[in-house]
């Protein structure tokens, strides 16, 4: 039935009929209404805001489709975190990765980044993918600082209960492949590639505190960042070494991205 001879029915009704009618349709539009708001509830729960807004406008592009992007991969843990699982009780464990997630995954979605999976201390975010950013690198910088910062406050509490845990950072600018990771029955999207790897790495060697990068990706943000050099680092899995900068701060006069 089209709308013009929904609405000569409507006429041909008597006034009660016509309005029971009406009402009966705006139920039914707000029942519909109620359904998307309720998936896109669900989808945000289990996807980042951005790859679920990506999902749900209907972009053109197919946001699981697999495809090469250069990313901004900011890997991180907490140093500390084995010993502390070890002595804990299993419920003290999950209060504080609940708490430790809540806070990061926080950071991670205002400052416009990805999340792309938890694994019990471990994080990883990236930027650029889904939504392009064109000041992704400098957007990880931020973002990274504004955790450890975030850190340093429950570190506070932490110790108090007697919880000697800090995090340690790695960021890296590369292309990945971006898309659909897993089997039918289960997958997730994720990224791929050198990039990736080399953030999990220098996450690895990062003390608590401190936020690694490389020469390649801090050349791009050198103007806005405050860097410290450590050297060349050899890193489990990579054949050559890396030469690496702690980012300390950001340069007087320079904001947020």
């Amino acid at each position: 039935m089209n709308a013009l001879s929904a609405e000569i029915d409507l006429v041909a009704m008597k006034p009660f009929e016509a309005l029971q009618e009406l009402n009966r349709s705006l139920i039914e539009k707000v029942r519909q209404q109620m359904e998307v708001i309720e998936r896109m509830s669900r989808l945000k729960r289990y996807l980042s805001p951005q790859l679920a807004d990506s999902i749900l406008n209907g972009n053109d592009r197919d946001p699981f489709s697999s495809q090469r992007r250069e990313i901004t991969a900011v890997f991180l843990d907490l140093r500390g975190f084995t010993a502390f699982s070890d002595s804990a009780e299993p419920e003290e464990v999950m209060a504080l990765l609940r708490s430790y997630h809540s806070e990061m995954g926080r950071l991670a979605f205002d400052f416009g980044g990805t999340v792309e999976h938890f694994v019990a201390d471990g994080l990883m975010v990236y930027f650029n993918d889904p939504v392009p950013c064109e000041n992704h690198v400098e957007k990880a910088v931020y973002l990274s600082l504004a955790m450890r910062d975030r850190i340093k406050e429950l570190r506070v509490s932490w110790l108090r209960q007697g919880y000697d845990l800090d995090l340690g950072i790695g960021l890296a600018a590369g292309y990945a492949a971006v898309g659909n990771i897993g089997f039918e029955g289960q997958m997730d999207y994720g990224a791929v590639g050198n990039v990736t790897n080399l953030a999990s790495r220098l996450c690895g060697a990062a003390k608590g505190g401190q936020i690694l990068t490389d020469q390649k990706t801090i050349a791009s943000v050198e103007n806005i960042a405050e860097t410290e050099p450590l050297g060349e680092l050899h890193l489990k899995g990579l054949m050559r070494p890396v030469r690496a900068f702690n980012i300390f701060g950001i340069t007087p006069a320079k904001g947020r991205a």
